[in-house]
This record gives C-alpha cells, sequence and structure tokens, in this order.
C-alpha cells in the first residue's frame, strides 16, 4: 500500500463515501470555527498573491479569499473534497474564478514549479500527517514553495494532555447541522475513539445520518479520521529544523498569546 492509500485510509472520512465531504461545511456555518478567514485575509493583503492555501478541501477558506481579490491555488488529497470545492465555481462570476486554481496532490510531496509569498494551512488539515516523518516532509515541501521571506501559516490544536492517555475523560460529540437545500437535519456522531499515546495520535469513528422532516434516517454513513498532536516545543523544532524562523505563534485567531489547549496558530518566515 502507497502512503497515498495509507492516509486516505486513515481519513476515510474525506474519501470513502459521499457524506463527509458533501456535509462538512455545514458543521461550520453559525460556528466559531469562521474565525479564522479575517485572520488569512489580513494576511493576504500584507503578502499578496498569490496564495497557496494546503488542505484546501472544499474552498472554504479559497473562495473567500479569491472574492476579495486573491489569487488562489488550493491544494488537497481528496478527489471528493476537491469535487465540492469545484462545484463552486459556478457560483462565482468569471473575474473570481479565473482567480482560483485547485490541485490534487499530496501536501508531504508536490512539486508546482513556482514559489508564493503566502502558504496557509487551515483547519487543522496538518494535524492529518500522523508521522513526525510526513511533517517534516511537509514543512521541507511548503519551505521550498516560499519565495524568501514569504510566510507559512498553521493552525493545530493544542492538545489537553488528560484527554491524550487511554484513561482519561471521554465526551461523545454530537453536532447537528440543517441542509439549506433539502432541510434535511444532518447530524454527526464521534461513535469511538482509540489512542496511541506513544505515536501521539488518535482515530475516531464517525457516524455521519441524515433524516427527513418526519425524523426518519433516510442515508447513513460510518467512516474515520486520524490526527496527530503536536505540543508546542515539538512545533517549534520541527518549523526550525525545515528553514522557518517563527515569526509569532498565538493561541486564536485574535492573536492572543499562547495558552494551554487552545489552538495553536503559527506564522513562521522562510528563513533566507
Amino acid at each position: 500500500m502507497n502512503k497515498d492509500n495509507q492516509r486516505q485510509n486513515a481519513n476515510a472520512y474525506y474519501d470513502e463515501g459521499e457524506l463527509g465531504a458533501l456535509t462538512y461545511d455545514l458543521f461550520y456555518e453559525g460556528n466559531t470555527r469562521w474565525e479564522d478567514i479575517g485572520f488569512y485575509r489580513q494576511l493576504a493583503v500584507e503578502c499578496g498573491s498569490p496564495v497557496l492555501e494546503i488542505g484546501a478541501g472544499t474552498g472554504r477558506v479559497t473562495w473567500v479569499l479569491a472574492e476579495e481579490g486573491t489569487e488562489m491555488v488550493g491544494l488537497d488529497l481528496s478527489i471528493n473534497m476537491l469535487a465540492v470545492a469545484e462545484s463552486r465555481r459556478s457560483q462565482h462570476p468569471p473575474d473570481v474564478a479565473s482567480r482560483v486554481e485547485f490541485i490534487e496532490a499530496d501536501m508531504t510531496d508536490f512539486d508546482l514549479g513556482r514559489q508564493f509569498p503566502l502558504i496557509i494551512v487551515p483547519a487543522c488539515a496538518f494535524q492529518h500527517l500522523v508521522t513526525p516523518e510526513e511533517q517534516f516532509a511537509a514543512l521541507t515541501c511548503f519551505r521550498r514553495h516560499l519565495v524568501p521571506g514569504g510566510k507559512l501559516v498553521l493552525h493545530l490544536f493544542d492538545p489537553k494532555l488528560e484527554m491524550c492517555i487511554p484513561d482519561g475523560p471521554r465526551s461523545e460529540r454530537i453536532e447537528e447541522a440543517t441542509d439549506p437545500q433539502t432541510g434535511h437535519l444532518i447530524r454527526r456522531s464521534i461513535i469511538g475513539r482509540e489512542l496511541d499515546p506513544m505515536r501521539q495520535r488518535f482515530e475516531e469513528k464517525i457516524r455521519i445520518e441524515v433524516f427527513d422532516d418526519t425524523g426518519k434516517i433516510v442515508q447513513t454513513e460510518e467512516t474515520s479520521w486520524a490526527l496527530r498532536w503536536t505540543l508546542r516545543q515539538e512545533m517549534r523544532y520541527l518549523l526550525e529544523r525545515t528553514g522557518f524562523e517563527v515569526e509569532a505563534e498565538y493561541s486564536d485567531f485574535s492573536y492572543s498569546p499562547p495558552a494551554y489547549g487552545k489552538k495553536q496558530v503559527w506564522v513562521a518566515v522562510a528563513a533566507d
């Protein structure tokens, strides 16, 4: 099995079945997860075009920045997620659509033959790389695609250590959203979690259910995703090892200082 297939199996949510990709953005609507847009917008203005987005997914960030004049290249390994992103092209005027390009590629091993003033990696996409070797390879690839002095922005979750041990507390997570096109209720439930503290990773089993207006389940899928948690000191070391200098480190997208158990938002500069 090649590494692309291994990663897709570990993150089946994005490529096996159809509900994962089709309903992904519904769980962002009306959610504080949208707070990252303003942060990326400001950096795009400061750094200029084009911007390379790693883990572009459904184009949630890509299309917003393109609407505001930024040339965007969105890279993702998931065919299903990119299909959703590409389907939105027809919803935009030609001048906006012409500013967006989507590319199917592995973030650990790609060569676009060009460099960028800004690379962004939103929504913890980097943490779907579940080995240090993959993370190192990806950062090396990012560095190669940045102009000297260009910036890399990484969004990670900061691990709560009590949740990272086998006997730690458990909390089943259930999220619900309404599909505006059908009116159907979509429920996404975490139904299982396997921890591997030695490798700093976990895999979650997920059930997605679609309910009609009578409350009957009309579609359901069970899938999974895997992530690796990375401590702040480890992340800083990885960045320094791969040719970056850390410019700033925040715990949210409002520029708050680092804080345990919140977000890790890194801004790193490609060293000369």
